[in-house]
């Protein structure tokens, strides 16, 4: 009896990164970078808002459902999904026959899917590293590389790349997963000169079509001839704002496990996953995802080294697809930014990306084809490594940054960006997929500069 105390002691007190990104359309937050598409985007999936509780009035930074739960704001909402409701809840769901202790108790109370839109944000479009200084790197509490902590999401530059929709007509979103932590989540639009505020936001949550999401594979979650059909499952009701219509995670995380699939060193195998969450929209369509597999190596001591992976173990827990819905353009045109929100259930945090749109009438304009890859240039120009067009030929004194891979969260699996050193032959940015083996990748800024990509966006590049 003692032993089983010390083992769920130990249990209660372990925690999980957890990500997700907009890929479709592609977003601010990815740097204009097609590393790691469809999950991770440039790193996209490291904005976030963390210690967000249902009616608080701020995020607390608080990483763990411990602090929520028994330490809430003073007056948090009730939830409005309740504890192991079948259709919307995503764990805690077997009540039979799963022994962990941490199944028998509604320690998820207060986290944001339990009332989907009520928990704050600190930006809607996300902050690097959910934090402003650096965090715990379990909880995700890490930046993107060459992106400060703490930075917001709506500050980060536009895409040169235009993303354009026919007012009226009916385009498609998608989004992807990194570390799944359950829960649902919204594609909203806010004006473009407007400010850029969670209120704003919320005034214009997308109208989702139909009751269908589609499973889009490839490499890269972009190739629309292979697709599988999915029911989708919407909520409008208990929802703030009131009405407003969210769309339940499909994907169901790893059910025999609090942890979801996360490194779990108390377990005989700390990451294998035996069993969903909630029956699969389709067969082994389930799990964790690539967050299974990316600690850092700073935190392969002696209590996480048990959930050390194999490249092979990386593209096995991979989550290669995106989730894609079909949703309706408003009426009105004009320049618009997108917001993806992922009010996750099982920790308290609440995961944003954001995009530019620009609304046009039908006769006044053709719609951007969706699912294309982009590489742009936006890092090279305007942004991380925008000061290295004089360092192509000198590594030295200044422009050693150039030459080194650039600070951030360093998984391991994924290769490390580094400004300069690592492009394809053309001097482009290289492709990469799970399961290749290159441990260093740059944005493609020799061929951004020789092919004149900043002047035809009519920037002046910093040196």
């Amino acid at each position: 009896m003692a032993r089983f105390g010390a083992t769920c002691m130990g249990l209660l007190f372990g925690d999980a990164l957890g990500h997700g990104a907009m890929f479709e359309p592609s977003t601010r937050n990815s740097q204009g970078w097609s590393v790691n598409v469809p999950s991770c985007p440039g790193g996209s999936c490291l904005f976030f808002a963390q210690g967000a509780g249902i009616g608080c009035p701020n995020v607390t930074g608080h990483p763990t459902w411990r602090d929520t739960l028994f330490r809430p704001c003073a007056q948090p909402d009730q939830p409005t999904i309740h504890f192991r409701n079948q259709l919307l809840g995503t764990l805690n769901l077997r009540a039979k026959g799963l022994l962990h202790p941490m199944s028998h108790f509604d320690w998820t109370k207060f986290h944001p899917w339990r009332y989907p839109g009520a928990s704050p944000v600190v930006d809607p479009c996300g902050i690097a590293s959910g934090e402003t200084h650096d965090g715990n790197p379990l909880n995700g509490a890490r930046p993107p590389p060459g992106i400060p902590h703490g930075m917001r999401g709506s500050r980060m530059p536009k895409l040169f790349k235009e993303t354009v929709w026919i007012a009226g007509s009916i385009t498609e979103v998608a989004w992807a997963i990194a570390a799944n932590h359950g829960g649902g989540y919204q594609y909203r639009l806010c004006p473009a000169d407007e400010e850029l505020t969670e209120e704003c936001f919320q005034r214009m949550p997308l109208e989702f079509v139909g009751n269908v999401s589609w499973l889009q594979y490839g490499p890269d979650g972009l190739d629309t001839a292979n697709r599988t059909a999915i029911k989708a499952t919407r909520v409008s009701e208990g929802t703030f704002p009131s009405g407003s219509t969210w769309s339940k995670n499909p994907v169901p995380m790893c059910g025999d496990s609090y942890t979801g699939g996360a490194c779990d060193v108390h377990r005989l195998h700390p990451l294998r996953c035996n069993a969903p969450a909630f029956p699969p929209p389709a067969p082994g369509v389930f799990g964790l995802g690539q967050a299974a597999c990316t600690l850092e190596p700073r935190d392969m001591d002696a209590t996480h080294h048990r959930c050390t992976c194999t490249t092979e173990d990386f593209v096995k827990h991979s989550l290669q697809f995106g989730i894609v819905d079909q949703v309706r353009v408003p009426l009105t045109p004009g320049k618009y930014v997108l917001a993806w929100r992922w009010d996750t259930e099982q920790t308290p945090q609440v995961w944003g990306n954001c995009a530019d749109v620009t609304i046009v009438k039908e006769d006044e304009g053709e719609p951007t084809v969706p699912f294309q890859r982009y590489a742009g240039c936006e890092s090279c120009c305007i942004g991380t490594c925008a000061n290295c067009t004089r360092c192509v030929n000198d590594k030295t004194g200044d422009c050693a940054y150039c030459w080194n891979p650039l600070p951030g969260f360093r998984p391991a699996h994924i290769p490390r960006a580094q400004c300069l050193g690592h492009e394809d032959e053309s001097g482009g940015a290289p492709l990469w997929f799970p399961g290749e083996e290159r441990k260093l990748w740059s944005p493609g800024c020799t061929k951004c500069w020789a092919d004149g990509g900043c002047e035809r966006q009519s920037l002046t590049t910093v040196i």
